[in-house]
């Protein structure tokens, strides 16, 4: 795996983001053991991202990834985190949006009771419910106990005796052959069958757009379905299993390797028996 690129600024920034880290760890009374179990990545990597030693750390798009992790799990914003590591957002204005957001908090606090317009509509119900309740004390006849006025043609005219109905009958035929599942693959695309024996951090990118970032659990399943180009990336390459078009599944790796997979129709056409 290739190390991080780093531009002009970047270690500072990884530097002070890593403090942020840290603080926020000890702060918890956690350790970086009990981080790594939490988030699939390994100890050495939360280390180097915490230091901010940028040339013991993988390709940008996956140190941003584990520092997103990092800050969700030690009770941070880690998307604001990972966005001042990529550069779309600055430290400024990290700390503007955390004070906004905790004087929303407080302010919403403050407006969390019963407003005007709540008292006025309770108000009103209130008012029709004593109403229907004083029209029933005062003529308690208005309704029979089967919900029909006395006063209606339908209670004087005597009940016809009951017509019972033959039972519907459908006239659709049906089908006798059974369904088949497919099992053909297209030619023109490229398919994969996930299944995950122990919980890895996944991303798979299908024809350049990340369809999926995140952590699977054991025992989860997903299918992927590609046109042009498929990439699959694992933090923990050995609890993921594999089956490419159909195919008997094969581990993607071994276990608590970051592996990364690419896969395009055209190179598996040849394969394909």
């Amino acid at each position: 795996m290739d190390p991080l690129d780093v531009e002009p600024g970047l270690t500072q920034t990884l530097t002070e983001i890593g403090a942020h880290l840290r603080e926020a760890r000890q702060a918890q009374n956690s350790s970086l053991e009990e981080i790594s179990a939490q988030t699939m990545i390994p100890t050495r990597l939360l280390a180097a991202i915490e230091e901010g030693r940028s040339e013991n750390l993988p390709e940008a798009v996956y140190t941003r990834g584990f520092i997103r992790r990092f800050g969700d799990t030690v009770g941070l914003n880690g998307t604001n985190l990972a966005d001042v590591f990529s550069g779309t957002l600055s430290q400024d204005q990290l700390e503007t949006e955390a004070k906004t957001k905790k004087r929303k908090k407080r302010v919403g606090g403050l407006r969390g009771g019963l407003r005007p317009v709540h008292l006025y509509v309770l108000y009103i119900v209130l008012i029709m419910s004593a109403g229907v309740g004083l029209s029933y004390l005062t003529n308690p006849s208005v309704l029979t106990s089967s919900g029909e006025s006395p006063t209606s043609p339908e209670a004087d005219t005597p009940s016809s005796p009951a017509v019972p109905k033959s039972p519907s009958k459908s006239t659709a035929p049906k089908s006798t052959q059974p369904v088949k599942s497919s099992t053909t693959v297209n030619p023109d695309t490229v398919r994969v069958d996930l299944t995950i024996k122990e919980a890895s951090w996944v991303e798979i990118v299908v024809d350049g757009k990340v369809s999926y970032e995140g952590i699977l659990s054991a025992g989860a399943n997903k299918t992927v379905v590609a046109k042009k180009q498929l990439v699959i990336r694992a933090g923990n390459a050995g609890g993921v299993l594999l089956a490419v078009n159909k195919k008997p599944a094969k581990l993607m790796g071994q276990s608590g390797a970051i592996e990364e997979l690419k896969l395009e129709p055209k190179t598996l056409t040849g394969q394909s028996t």
